[in-house]
């Protein structure tokens, strides 16, 4: 893989690294994509469904009403809050 592969590859998944680290991930990124060739290779025929798929069941709690918080409750032990809403420190920039 080129580096200007990388780099493209890099932006969609919004990774920023330096331009120093460019061979450093470029070496790594070709060992994994030599791995995952090696992989392809395996025969996978006489593999069934069952064993790569185990059986599991989501278990649900039951939706039981009980006591909530009032507001007045939530406002004493939020961080912040204001105008009724629980302020939270940004995390997604734009």
């Amino acid at each position: 893989m080129e580096k200007d592969r990388l780099q493209s590859i890099a932006n969609l998944a919004k990774l920023r690294f330096e331009e120093s680290q460019m061979d450093g991930m470029l070496i790594d990124f070709n060992k994994i994509m030599a791995y995952v060739d090696k992989v392809k290779e395996l025969d996978t025929k006489s593999v069934t469904e069952e064993e790569i798929y185990e059986w599991s069941e989501n278990r649900i709690r039951p939706d039981i009403l009980g006591e909530s918080l009032t507001r007045d409750e939530i406002s004493s032990i939020a961080p912040k809050f204001e105008n009724g809403y629980i302020v939270v420190p940004r995390v997604i920039e734009t």
